[in-house]
Order: structure tokens, then C-alpha cells, then sequence
């Protein structure tokens, strides 16, 4: 399947989207990591957004203090969820469970 063809405008205007959806992502991990809101409200905020929403559950337990990539997988395969997991596609148990590994 090929991809479409796009006009100069909507290219720039894909650039412009892609851009400001990587800066919202990369201020939220920010916020995580520094300990401005805990993993259940950073969870429940991207939920709430389409741009947060498709980050995956590995690289939002890796903003945690102290979890490392293999700790991230060793908590995901614990609870039994993918590694290709979105935020987006949790369930309300999958986040109970990671909150309480996640400490918050």
C-alpha cells in the first residue's frame, strides 16, 4: 500500500502537527519525571488528550524516578501488559495496577 501523495500545504501542515504533539509529549514526561504529578494523574491527563494519549506505557514508566527500561518491562510483564501497550489502551485494572507498582 503506498502513501498518499501530499500537497506542499498539508505536508507543512503535518510538520507543524507532529511537531507540537512531540513538545506536549516531551513537557508531560518532563513533569512526570520531575515529580509534578503522580503516575495516576499523568495517566488520567492522557487519557484526556489525543497527543499524550498514544505515548506508550513502557516510555511513561521510564519518566518514573528509579525505573529503568528493565524495570519498566519487568512491571509490565508482572501485570500482564503488552509492550507495545498505549496509554490509551489501558484498562481501568491494568491502571490500578500500575499505580500501585508505580508508587503513585
Amino acid at each position: 500500500m503506498a502513501t498518499p501523495e501530499l500537497s506542499d500545504e498539508q505536508r507543512a501542515q503535518a510538520l507543524v502537527k507532529a511537531t507540537a504533539v512531540r513538545s506536549a509529549r516531551r513537557v508531560f514526561k518532563e513533569h512526570l519525571s520531575h515529580g509534578d504529578m503522580t503516575l495516576r494523574e499523568a495517566i488520567f491527563a492522557a487519557k484526556a488528550d489525543d497527543a499524550l494519549a498514544g505515548i506508550r506505557v513502557h516510555d511513561l514508566l521510564q519518566c518514573l524516578p528509579g525505573v529503568g527500561p528493565k524495570r519498566a518491562a519487568a512491571i509490565m510483564s508482572d501485570i500482564g501488559i503488552s509492550p507495545a501497550r498505549r496509554i490509551r489502551g489501558l484498562g481501568s485494572h491494568q491502571v490500578e495496577a500500575l499505580v500501585a507498582r508505580g508508587r503513585g
